[in-house]
């Protein structure tokens, strides 16, 4: 039998030296977890909102742009405006995120950046105390 020479490791890692190992790993990841939704953005409704409507008007979706109109507004909604709108998104590729830059909470007025694969289109949307929407308008596309 060789007899250990002191200060030096003469085994295999022991169980408990792995198990620590993997329980540190675990509570390094649900703390990463946490302080990333704690601090990372967190869509307010109206973007959920704008967001949902763009990828409608992008799809060429009547019914689903109707669905966030107030029901005075959604009987001017046609397919020719959505048509139209689905024409100026379509070449912009998939919608990534939408962002509120500003809003009018008087007026109800609400301003946000559509960003998309290919480009960023700055929307305008109205809402009426329901959170409808009874107003929307956007500049042209720019591309990145």
């Amino acid at each position: 039998m060789i007899p250990a020479v002191p200060g030096k490791i003469t085994g295999k890692p022991t169980n408990a030296n792995t198990t620590r190992l993997l329980l540190i790993a675990v509570v390094l990841i649900i703390v990463f977890g946490l302080l990333r939704g704690l601090f990372s953005h967190h869509d307010t409704p109206y973007e959920k909102i704008a967001g949902e409507m763009t990828v409608a008007l992008q799809n060429n979706d009547l019914a689903g742009v109707q669905k966030f109109q107030n029901a005075e507004t959604a009987t001017q909604v046609t397919h020719a405006i959505v048509g139209r709108d689905a024409d100026a998104f379509a070449p912009l590729g998939k919608l990534q995120k939408v962002r509120e830059t500003s809003d009018d909470a008087s007026r109800r007025i609400h301003q946000f950046d559509a960003t998309f694969e290919k480009g960023v289109v700055h929307e305008t949307i109205r809402f009426d105390p329901d959170n409808k929407v009874v107003g929307f308008k956007y500049d042209l596309p720019t591309p990145k």
